[in-house]
């Protein structure tokens, strides 16, 4: 058994595979400091994934579940 103070491993139930290996889930949007909230005004899916380049050249890729109000952010 591996000493896991912080209970990382409880964190995982229930958790999909997509979002075990991201980054971040956060309920902060971009689409929808954008303008581009697909709740309040429907906007084509088609440009996804959207990606983040960091100043240090490290590329994010961003995923939106507007289902839940939710955006991952997984490392490429």
């Amino acid at each position: 058994m591996v000493n896991d103070p912080y209970g990382e491993a409880d964190r995982t139930n229930g958790m999909s595979k997509e979002m075990v290996n991201s980054l971040m889930t956060c309920r902060y949007c971009l689409l929808f400091e954008l303008g581009h909230c697909r709740k309040i005004n429907p906007y084509p899916k088609d440009k996804e994934p959207r990606y983040l380049r960091l100043r240090t050249g490290k590329v994010l890729a961003l995923h939106f579940d507007c289902k839940n109000c939710q955006m991952t952010v997984d490392e490429v």
